[in-house]
């Protein structure tokens, strides 16, 4: 079997443990459910009867009104069917069927005409048809808009007039109401269509706006702007190769200048044989030598200096634009003619190509311009595309409303023609033959699950008012994680028939043969059933004892040997029949040398489980120093365990606890045995455990699974006070309760050959 838990493993646990509490309280549950099945059946019989009469209203299909609509108002049914309920159930609707049918003569006689309308609106229903019945009435797999009105009544007479009358008046109410929203759907759709013709307007005017300033940017002028990109790409080669020339040229000139200042040679690509020198000289000469002869005769104000000097200035400035600025210079000597002609050729050069430059500056910033247009035509032709959608959807709209209004107008008369209606009655009102309420079956069954249910509630509240210790997770909850092991109920492991022993389920377990003691009780098998660990050593119950014994091995190793005492908060826990399968598995299974000690003097009843009474016991060493220790005590055939009982009782046998002489009869023993175990008796009747603690290693406290009260063993634990560790066993526990791999492993041990 697989070692992981399944997931529902915690569910079924719970499950297991609610059947149990509802078998321990069968009889609380079955008065639960005989009282409530007898109070609903007493409803039944005395409560008055009510009858509920039905009609059925369907929506027809809107084929005038609704078609024109349809996209813009109508809504989902649901929303259609509260707005009917509302309507039905509305004072003004029902004051008028109230004075004309009389339902409630009492109210009405008293005067009380709103506790009539508000008894008859908690009578009425008026609900959705549900899918089951619609494929009933209409055919299977067809939708269909149809809702019920339904009236309760004493008198099932009153309740098929009500009804009928409820529906024959909605439905008149609803004609009426068609006619004004027929009025009023032709007023909506005249209001739609201006609304729409505005935005159509400013939509047009937006595009025409966004083409304008987009101009050259639209997507079918991006062919235009590519060649006109060429065009301009071919125009600004040819400026480059003229400029280049003029460049050129005007770096010879600038050479042949500097080469004829200084060596005297002339160019002869630009020499010329007798060049005249150029008259502005000349004439610069006359004008400023007419301007000393006038300045010598009248003052700067007159006329003719002014007009004198005005002509210089002229003269200067189309000299300089020929010459450079060194040729006005009056302390110069007059130019050299081929000078003159080279400084003329190089001031042409420099124009041209101060003109070529304008030019190539101009052609890329053109340039520049279309390129950015052929950029941007793609955003330009996205934000477009959007503009003339919205345009063109709001335009598909204007033309749907054109046309519907057309059809509106065509409903108008019709509705004005006709009595039309949105809704029809499928069937009439129908006259009720039964009463509604009571509804004997429903209430008989509610009765007996509200039975069942309180039976159960009241189980598991009686067994939460005194809480018991059912499973390892409430020992924990108490005491922490010092839980030893827990050991299963193993009281239903025999099954005596024909003189065989069986385990319940009828799967034969491997019995180890016994030895009957001497002395053996009347009820001797009480005893013999208790000793699991021998009788049934491959049982769950005896593996479980082997688990505590290797844990209590594990304890506290290095102080060995240990003196244990097994104990418990009441009487009837289970503390001797610990004492014995575990020390008799600490002697078979591990091969400790084990004595059990019954200090129990008040019920001691280690003696009925060994196979030889001894002479002595534990009463008779304290009392009388001179018997051997070995004389009070007798062993098992087969392992190193004895049993040394409680011995001769008499008065003041308890006392002999309180003296030295116990002490001095453990420290004697302690040299004999790995283990001592204690059958020290219940906490909370006697005060011996705190007489035996000092003396003690390790104290088990065995708590009994469903039995053992929780204040108990607090109360236990608070009186005794222990110094030393104190470890839980939990007996008893129900095979439910336990964990799934504990009956798992169980299942396997079960199949073990005789």
């Amino acid at each position: 079997m697989s070692g992981t838990p399944p997931v529902g493993q915690s569910g079924i646990a719970v499950l297991n443990e609610y059947a149990g509490i509802a078998r321990r309280n069968i009889w609380i549950i079955v008065g639960c459910i005989g009282v409530s099945a007898v109070l609903a059946w007493s409803y039944c019989i005395f409560a008055p009867n009510y009858y509920q009469s039905e009609t059925l209203i369907v929506a027809e299909d809107q084929k005038l009104l609704e078609s024109v609509v349809r996209e813009t108002e109508q809504g989902n049914f649901d929303r259609r069917l509260f707005i009917i309920q509302r309507q039905i159930m509305s004072r003004d609707f029902l004051s008028g069927i109230i004075m004309e049918l009389n339902p409630y003569p009492k109210e009405l006689d008293e005067g009380r005409e709103d506790s009539a309308v508000r008894t008859m609106i908690g009578a009425i229903k008026v609900e959705k048809v549900k899918a089951d019945m619609a494929g009933n009435v209409f055919g299977p797999g067809i939708a269909i808009d149809a809702f019920t009105v339904s009236f309760l009544h004493e008198n099932p007479k009153t309740a098929m007039q009500v009804t009928e009358r409820m529906a024959k008046k909605f439905i008149d109410e609803n004609v009426k109401e068609r006619e004004f929203d027929a009025e009023g759907t032709l007023r909506f759709l005249d209001e739609e269509l201006r609304r729409i013709k505005l935005e159509l307007e400013k939509k047009e005017a937006q595009i025409s706006a966004f083409k304008k300033s987009n101009t050259g940017k639209l997507p079918q002028q991006t062919d235009a702007s590519l060649r006109a990109l060429d065009r301009l790409e071919n125009e600004i080669n040819s400026v480059n190769e003229n400029m280049q020339r003029h460049s050129d040229r005007l770096a010879l000139l600038n050479k042949a200048v500097e080469e004829y200042q200084l060596y005297g040679w002339k160019n002869p690509a630009f020499g010329i044989a007798s060049i005249e020198p150029d008259p502005l000289f000349h004439q610069l000469k006359e004008l400023r030598e007419k301007l000393v002869k006038l300045k010598a005769e009248f003052t700067d104000g007159y006329p003719e200096v002014t007009l004198t000097k005005e002509e210089i200035r002229k003269v200067e400035e189309e000299l300089i634009e020929s010459y450079g600025p060194d040729a006005i210079r009056p302390d110069k000597t007059p130019r050299d003619p081929y000078v003159q002609n080279l400084l003329k050729l190089q001031s042409d050069e420099k124009s041209e190509v101060s003109l070529l430059k304008q030019r190539l500056n101009a052609l890329y910033a053109s340039r520049s311009d279309h390129e950015i247009r052929v950029e941007r035509s793609p955003e330009v032709e996205q934000e477009l595309a959007v503009l003339e959608r919205d345009y063109g959807s709001m335009k598909a709209n204007y033309a749907t409303l054109l046309d519907k209004r057309l059809h509106a107008r065509v409903t108008e008369n019709l509705e004005k023609q006709q009595k039309n209606g949105r809704f029809r009655i499928l069937e009439p009102a129908n006259f009720p033959r039964a009463p509604s309420i009571p509804n004997r079956p429903k209430i008989l069954i509610l009765g007996l699950l509200f039975g069942c249910a309180l039976g159960l509630g009241l189980s598991v509240m009686r067994e939460r008012v005194s809480p018991q210790f059912r499973g390892l997770e409430d020992v924990e909850l108490l005491v922490g994680p010092r839980v030893l092991v827990a050991i299963p109920d193993f009281s239903l492991l025999w099954n005596l028939t024909n003189g065989q022993r069986h385990i319940a389920s009828g799967s034969q377990l491997e019995v180890a043969e016994t030895k009957r003691p001497q002395g053996y009780p009347q009820n001797g098998l009480h005893y013999e059933r208790r000793f699991v660990a021998k009788l049934f050593p491959h049982s769950m119950a005896a593996e479980q004892y082997r688990v505590a014994a290797a844990r209590l091995q594990l304890l506290s190793a290095d102080t060995e040997p240990k003196v244990v005492a097994v104990t418990s908060s009441v009487k009837g826990e289970g503390k001797t029949t610990t004492v014995v399968n575990l020390g008799y598995t600490l002697a078979r299974d591990f091969g400790k040398q084990v004595l059990l000690l019954d200090c129990d003097f008040v019920f001691p009843e280690l003696k009925y489980f060994s196979e030889t009474q001894p002479e002595y016991g534990l009463v008779d060493c304290c009392r009388n120093s001179n018997i051997p220790v070995e004389e009070a005590m007798t062993s098992f055939s087969d392992i190193p365990c004895w049993i040394m009982p409680a011995g001769a009782m008499g008065p003041g046998s308890t006392e002999l606890l309180k003296t030295g002489p116990l002490e001095r009869v453990l420290s004697l023993l302690r040299n004999k045995f790995d283990y001592i175990l204690i059958n020290a008796p219940p906490i909370l009747p006697v005060a011996t455990m705190n007489v035996l603690e000092r003396h003690l290693d390790l104290v088990l406290l065995v708590v009994r699974a469903n039995l053992t009260s929780q204040q108990d063993v607090k109360q236990a634990l608070n009186s005794l006070r222990a110094s030393n560790p104190i470890h839980v066993i939990l007996n008893c526990v129900p095979m439910q309760a336990l964990p799934y791999h504990m009956k798992e492993y169980a299942v396997l041990e079960s199949r073990k050959p005789v």
